[in-house]
């Protein structure tokens, strides 16, 4: 993409210091924008690459504000009360936009009280609270990009260190385990429907986002929807046994009405990683990581790399 001019520069802060925020400062640390990385601790090693990093106490709204004074966008990658701190030091600093850390399936698909919220409800009700508020008024933008490719990824989410606070953290921990050819999927509703997930690669979502730049953030809307590819579970499922050379996996197929009885089972054996496996099929027969229409893709120049081809570059033999 070409970058914005010099007279259009921003200043964007980036929350945390972890994978994601990683490659987000990566690519916009390439255009003509300047990126600031807000850590808890030092960080030597990004500041070796020539990145700008701000320790900051997510406690401290006296730190936080500082960090942010002369702030554009925010691009959080902390959850719960970090970030909930952080929204209010950046309305009180006059940032133009924030970003909150909702990088999967449209919220306005969950349910209340859900069990894997993670105190995200708390912080998008924060957002609401501020985008009306009369004296410090603060717009926010949701990037929807449906799940990640890399939960797919040898070691899974955790190789690139992302997700360490959400149940899909390591390998295995969605849909499937590659590596070990094995699956426990749902692949029909209730009603008998083929389920469906909408995913993106962490690399172009960091590049829709940076793209998006260009369109101006004082015209954003409330949510940017972009995706790399849709697939059926079936068809995922597929896609892995034949890039790994056509051997069927040892499958698992729980029908949808029987998903609360898994979770019942293994509530009561305590098997958590089964529990937070079988939440996540639960959202799934629930199409909270589904959508069409992405906006963002037909405004911008981005092609984002197939489900396919990023399943092959990873696990192609």
């Amino acid at each position: 993409m070409v970058p914005r001019n010099a007279d259009n520069m921003m200043r964007i802060a980036i929350a945390g210091a972890g994978g994601l925020a990683r490659v987000f400062a990566h690519y916009i640390h390439e255009t003509a924008h300047q990126v600031v990385i807000l850590s808890r601790q030092p960080r030597p090693e990004l500041e070796a690459l020539d990145y700008t990093v701000l320790v900051v106490n997510y406690d401290s709204q006296t730190e936080l504000r500082h960090a942010l004074r002369g702030i554009d966008l925010v691009i959080s990658t902390v959850s719960g009360n970090p970030q909930i701190n952080l929204m209010d030091a950046a309305a009180h600093a006059e940032v133009t936009r924030f970003v909150p850390a909702e990088f999967e399936g449209p919220p306005s698909r969950r349910p209340r009280n859900d069990p894997v919220d993670r105190g995200r409800a708390a912080c998008l009700e924060r957002l609401r609270h501020w985008s009306r508020h009369n004296r410090h008024p603060m717009p926010s933008t949701i990037f929807t990009c449906g799940i990640f490719y890399e939960r797919f990824a040898r070691g899974g989410l955790g190789s690139m260190d992302i997700g360490a606070s959400s149940n899909c953290y390591y390998p295995g921990s969605y849909l499937m385990n590659i590596e070990a050819s094995t699956a426990d999927i749902v692949e029909t509703t209730t009603s008998g429907n083929p389920i469906s997930v909408a995913m993106t690669s962490v690399n172009d979502v960091a590049m829709f986002i940076v793209a998006a730049l260009d369109l101006g953030i004082e015209n954003w809307p409330g949510e940017f929807r972009m995706q790399g590819d849709r697939k059926t579970v079936t068809e995922i499922i597929q896609y892995a046994e034949s890039v790994k050379g056509g051997t069927p996996f040892e499958t698992d197929v729980i029908q949808a009405r029987d998903l609360t009885t898994h979770l019942d089972h293994a509530s009561y054996y305590q098997d958590y990683s089964k529990v937070a496996r079988i939440q996540e099929l639960i959202a799934t027969e629930q199409r909270r990581y589904d959508f069409t229409q992405p906006n963002l893709n037909a405004l911008v120049n981005v092609v984002p790399t197939s489900f396919w081809n990023w399943l092959h570059s990873v696990w192609g033999i």
